[in-house]
């Protein structure tokens, strides 16, 4: 079952890349022959039409290795969940290999189509005009479902421990654009306020689904449905052309490392490799944590850095830093650098910050809500002990403690431990009141893990700046 609505949007932002391409093409082309290659037309009047003659063949290229180049990429399949981020990662690929086919065509024509500063003017005027386009249309369909319209019906089929978490995160997050029209399962012995639940039998999930035009099916995985009846769903929905969306019943599933591939037409499911398995990512966000820690070394550390040290003197004596054994790579232990926020105790190695702690100093408070108390760890970037973005190292009385009773918490240790990351700028950080505020940020830190590139490291710093600048209530 389409949806118009992103088909429509599709074709919307397709008309606007085709436009802004022609439109930039011979805007610039003129700048070319007016001021850095001057020509004399046989008619001034129809200029642009002898423009027109003499490099259609270059336009008609560039427009369709530009289509070629979308489809490769994926540059138009728009879906209601999808991140900025990658729209935008998509983007950038997108017009990394155009500017080559740009210089390529320049290349082999008699003349160059454009000068190289040219050029690069028109691939950046044409990349930021079609990068304004996608951030409003994206902010546009956002508000559109955080204010209820145009959203796709779902149904859920059959319950896990998961199933709930995620009716929780749609009631939350309106903005992916959702409606869910009602659970469908053989057990009713839950309480769910504000969406109906419906007993299956036979084949009334077919009207059901008739009745509120589902377009995507949720089916949650090792519920208590048979096999038979999640067949037959799977079938029907395959031929009314419905999308299946599985819930997986374990919030670490290994399926986000799966891959399908072939032999012969025997399909295999093949482990996938982490992003940061790749050398090729591991020195990129190696060498930008080194640029950038060097950055705030030298134009914030340099002079905040002796200022904090005054204060936290003046204010209690004793030490300036505290450093603290927290686990990094591959569980290594490393001296984890801090401005010194409490009175000096024997218990701060061991014992967790509380709300309103009464060990923490009055300067240590304001460094604390302020998240200035991190910036010491930026030395221990530039050691290679940490990195600007990752899972925040915690101490290691937790890393023990919860090693246990959280599965797949060591896999936070596959990468370097991070000044911020994706649990913090989520919400996660400060005090943990329960396993459950711990197994949050787990989740997190494992879907950073498993889903890292360094367009999401850039988003992660930008939202971390935003939450110093207006104050985190979490941080304590």
């Amino acid at each position: 079952m389409k949806d118009k609505s992103q088909i429509s949007f599709k074709s919307i932002v397709c008309f606007f890349d085709v436009f802004f391409l022609i439109v930039y093409f011979f805007v610039f082309l003129k700048i070319q022959y007016d001021y850095i290659s001057p020509i004399n037309f046989s008619n001034e009047s129809w200029e642009l039409l002898e423009i027109f003659k003499m490099h259609y063949k270059a336009l008609l290229i560039l427009l369709l290795t530009w289509g070629f180049i979308a489809n490769y990429v994926g540059g138009y399949n728009f879906l209601r969940r999808v991140k900025f981020v990658v729209i935008l990662k998509k983007l950038l690929i997108q017009i990394f290999i155009f500017t080559i086919i740009v210089f390529a065509v320049s290349g082999l024509k008699g003349e160059d189509l454009f000068s190289f500063e040219l050029a690069i003017l028109f691939l950046l005027a044409y990349f930021l005009s079609i990068l304004l386009l996608r951030i409003l249309s994206f902010l546009y369909f956002k508000s559109l479902h955080a204010n209820g319209k145009n959203l796709s019906n779902i149904a859920i089929i059959g319950t896990n421990k998961n199933t709930f978490k995620f009716i929780e995160i749609l009631k939350e997050r309106k903005d992916y654009g959702f409606s869910i029209k009602g659970i469908l399962t053989n057990k009713i012995n839950f309480d769910l306020k504000e969406i109906p639940v419906f007993l299956i039998n036979d084949e009334s999930y077919i009207r059901f689904i008739e009745e509120n035009r589902i377009q995507k099916i949720f089916i949650s995985q090792m519920s208590s449905l048979s096999k038979n009846y999640l067949n037959d769903i799977s079938e029907y929905c395959d031929k009314n052309h419905i999308e299946i969306i599985y819930i997986p019943h374990s919030n670490y599933s290994e399926f986000t490392r799966l891959e399908v591939d072939y032999i012969d037409t025997l399909p295999l499911l093949i482990v996938k490799k982490f992003p940061l398995d790749l050398l090729v990512n591991k020195i990129l966000k190696s060498t930008f944590d080194k640029v950038f820690a060097l950055f705030i070394c030298f134009f914030l550390l340099s002079w905040l850095f002796p200022l904090i040290a005054l204060l936290i003197y003046l204010d209690s004596g004793g030490p300036i830093l505290f450093i603290q054994q927290r686990n990094g790579l591959a569980g290594k232990k490393f001296g984890c650098y801090k401005f010194r926020t409490m009175i000096q105790c024997s218990t701060n190695s061991l014992v967790a910050t509380e709300r309103n702690d009464s060990r923490i100093t009055r300067v240590g408070s304001f460094l604390r809500k302020t998240s200035l108390d991190e910036l010491p760890q930026f030395f221990n970037v530039l050691k290679g002990e940490m990195s600007v973005v990752g899972p925040r190292p915690h101490m290691i009385s937790q890393d023990v403690y919860y090693t246990d009773i959280i599965q797949k918490y060591s896999l936070r240790h596959y990468t370097k431990p991070g000044i911020t990351g994706l649990a913090q700028v989520k919400g996660y950080r400060g005090a943990i009141d329960s396993d459950h505020d711990m197994e949050k940020r787990i989740r997190a830190d494992i879907f950073y893990v498993k889903n890292w590139s360094f367009l999401l490291d850039i988003q992660i710093i930008y939202q971390t700046i935003v939450l110093v600048l207006k104050g985190d209530d979490n941080a304590i």
